[in-house]
């Protein structure tokens, strides 16, 4: 029995590790083709094209913004993987949910690989960051909607006392779900102000108040990924026996109660529906309009 289980844990290991080099053949092809962009923008700048000092500022803020968007998640859904799967092995799930992080997971990767294209020097020269802003906001959109989906939970024998683990993943979950929510009010909230402001594409960034926009955008994912990691880090990363452990973040140790999660979760998706229900009253779901509104004549 015991040659049994150890061969069965081998074998769950394997395959969270091929999940594993999965996400990070995405993230390496991610990578490079941000590294290929700004590769081409600071060479058209040392050759004398249309790339001044504030462009090139703004190309650098909106870039360090996605390689530590990029990073992080690739962090984050490595020691996902460990924590949730390969603490107990794949026994302990149950398949539905172990596809749906699967999903979840490759999903979120396919809008990452749209933000590494957009930062290319052809689509800048086409659609400035029209496609940045779209992909970036298709992330926190998918990333949202596999959240609000309940998350794996070891099973419990009759009489068992929940597994903290789980509950601080829940939790975490949860603060997840609630950030990406609320990040997405806010950055609709900025687009509506400069759309008001008489900006027909504030995306564009590259003259008047569009460069404002895209550097609010960028700077707004930078500060989430700042809180997410300030509070994630003590679960994603536990001290090894014998080290001090580092506290748990206030939000994530106020949701450690039941209760809390369960209303913190409904108000993050109801709060989530309504933001993309405002985004389509304003035809911003409407691709291929907010791309020809952006268009370069």
């Amino acid at each position: 029995m015991a040659i049994q289980d150890e061969d069965f844990r081998r074998q769950s290991d394997r395959s969270v590790d091929n999940l594993r080099s999965l996400y990070a053949v995405l993230f390496g092809l991610s990578f490079g083709l941000t590294l290929t962009g700004t590769y081409d923008k600071v060479h058209g700048a040392l050759v004398g094209q249309s790339y001044d000092g504030g462009s090139l500022a703004l190309h650098g803020l909106v870039t360090l913004s996605f390689v530590v968007t990029l990073s992080l998640f690739h962090y984050q859904i490595d020691r996902y993987m460990d924590v949730v799967y390969r603490r107990t092995g794949l026994r302990e799930v149950r398949p539905p949910i172990f596809l749906l992080d699967l999903v979840r997971g490759l999903l979120a990767m396919a809008p990452i690989y749209l933000v590494a294209q957009s930062l290319g020097a052809v689509p800048f020269r086409q659609v400035g960051f029209t496609w940045y802003v779209l992909a970036a906001s298709l992330f926190l959109v998918s990333n949202t909607l596999f959240l609000s989906w309940p998350g794996p939970r070891r099973r419990l024998a009759s009489g068992e006392a929940p597994d903290p683990v789980d509950a601080r993943m829940d939790a975490l979950r949860v603060f997840w779900l609630l950030l990406n929510s609320t990040c997405m009010l806010l950055l609709f909230t900025i687009y509506h102000l400069f759309r008001a402001a008489g900006e027909v594409c504030p995306a564009r960034g590259e003259v008047g108040l569009q460069v404002g926009f895209v550097a609010a955008f960028a700077l707004v994912l930078l500060a989430r990924d700042m809180v997410d990691i300030s509070q994630s880090w003590p679960v994603l990363h536990p001290a090894t026996p014998g080290s001090e452990s580092t506290a748990p973040g206030r939000i994530l140790v106020w949701l450690a109660r039941p209760d809390r999660r369960r209303w913190i979760r409904a108000a993050a998706i109801v709060l989530a529906i309504a933001t993309i229900a405002l985004a389509a009253n304003a035809r911003l779901l409407d691709i291929l309009a907010v791309t020809r509104n952006c268009i370069t004549p």
